[in-house]
């Protein structure tokens, strides 16, 4: 929606915008975990950035899990002496899981496990199940 376009608003404020679209996993991504991610993923694009435009420090923003792979990844750069992220802003992002809020209704621990069954059997947890529980937490506006 041109309206509502993030993009379009960040580039009319003058930033270069570039985007991680994620590949959904299958089975032959059984294997990777968030350092997998953080690596392949922000850590790379920050090298394909300082590559494309010659800009070492850069202004990151995450959505969803995407911002929370990326506050593992500024802990793990402040970790290692990397300063490339200047500035960073987080939207619709789980940072401290101890206070859950409202997905606390829907997870206990004989869903977990179930989960985690699920998943060691394919090695990725399905869309559609992570679709699901979002849609759970937002039952009126699917009305």
């Amino acid at each position: 929606n041109k309206e509502k376009s993030f993009v379009r608003w960040a580039v009319e404020q003058g930033f270069t915008v570039f985007i991680i679209s994620w590949v959904n996993p299958d089975e032959s991504k059984a294997e990777k975990g968030f350092e997998a991610y953080m690596h392949e993923g922000i850590l790379t694009a920050l090298d394909v950035i300082e590559k494309a435009t010659g800009e070492r420090k850069v202004t990151a923003a995450g959505y969803c899990v995407g911002g929370t792979l990326l506050a593992l990844t500024l802990a793990y750069m402040a970790a290692t002496g990397d300063d490339r992220i200047e500035s960073v802003t987080f939207f619709a992002t789980q940072v401290d899981f101890s206070e859950a809020g409202d997905l606390q209704i829907l997870i206990d621990e004989a869903r977990m496990a179930a989960l985690d069954e699920a998943m060691a059997k394919t090695g990725y947890l399905e869309g559609v199940k992570m679709a699901n529980a979002f849609n759970m937490l937002r039952p009126n506006e699917l009305i």
